[in-house]
């Protein structure tokens, strides 16, 4: 019991130092946390380790073969080992342990997914759909329209207050992972769609004491799981790709704009990347159609 204790208050100061100081998003704090729960479950059940300062790399590695044989992706095991690696730092930083176990860890190996993006036809038939006459197509159209015009995250743009819009700059302030901020510039029919979606809104008496651009007629803030039916529900109507997400409309608008001949460090810095080469993997999608395009229009092809 008294293992069980230490570890819920360094978990406890932990979380605080991530999300104050690290400033980590909700989403990983929640990740992060019940990670090193489970992680600190397999160590009490299979090693009756209650105290992780204890904890070992052959420990460690035999977790991550676990893992494996549960037929749990690589890439996730990876995120579990980041929240490892990020608790010890933060143990050995506080002068509980000396070393972390974690210090000579090396990733697995993944194969990099690419998102298939959506054509320009296809969003255009998406956006056609909605019926801009009420509040509830209004708004989800706006959504929409500001994923694939801005390319920003699903939960920045659950975060957008009604202050962030600039209409005299036609601009956006979004503020992204560890809370930091960036400019986006807004399109005029955006900026036009976004009045129309306001003068709904002004409507619903419970909604106007909110702060939250995005709401439901309760005045209440719009959670992810809106978020993600919205864009599922319609992109599944107009394209046949395997996977449709929030996320797409992001490697879309990047993708679009690489295709209309925009620098690439200009997209990197509207969709908030702190490194180019977080970016780049944009620019690999279209290495098919690149290939294709040079074998079908090359003289010597």
């Amino acid at each position: 019991m008294i293992g069980v204790l230490v570890l819920s208050m360094s978990l406890s100061a932990f979380n605080d130092y991530i999300r104050l100081e690290k400033r980590f998003s909700p989403h990983t704090l929640n990740a992060y946390q019940k990670d090193l729960e489970r992680f600190a479950a397999y160590c009490e059940s299979h090693y009756q380790l209650t105290n992780l300062a204890q904890v070992e790399y052959p420990i460690i590695r035999e977790w991550i073969v676990h893992l494996s044989s549960t037929g749990l992706k690589s890439q996730s095991i990876n995120r579990k080992c980041s929240a490892l690696k990020s608790y010890f730092r933060f143990l050995q930083k506080i002068g509980e342990i000396d070393q972390s176990p974690m210090q000579f860890h090396r990733q697995l190996k993944t194969t990099p997914k690419l998102v298939v993006p959506l054509t320009e036809k296809e969003f255009r038939a998406v956006i056609e759909m909605y019926d801009h006459s009420h509040f509830e197509g209004a708004r989800d159209a706006l959504i929409l329209e500001l994923l694939y015009t801005t390319g920003m995250r699903r939960a920045e743009l659950l975060s957008l207050t009604l202050d962030a819009i600039n209409r005299n700059n036609q601009q956006l302030q979004v503020v992204g992972k560890r809370n930091k901020t960036r400019i986006i510039p807004l399109l005029p029919k955006v900026i036009s769609q976004m009045d129309g979606y306001l003068a709904h809104r002004n409507q619903i008496e419970k909604a106007k004491g909110s702060k939250w651009l995005f709401v439901n007629r309760k005045g209440k803030e719009l959670n992810p799981s809106h978020i993600y039916k919205c864009v599922t529900t319609y992109l599944a109507k107009v394209s046949t790709k395997e996977k449709v997400s929030p996320h797409v409309l992001r490697h879309t608008f990047a993708t679009h704009l690489l295709n209309r001949g925009a620098d690439i460090n200009s997209i990197k810095e509207i969709l908030g990347h702190k490194s180019l080469s977080s970016t780049q993997i944009y620019a690999k999608v279209q290495l098919p159609k690149m290939k294709q395009d040079y074998l079908t229009a090359h003289p010597r092809a």
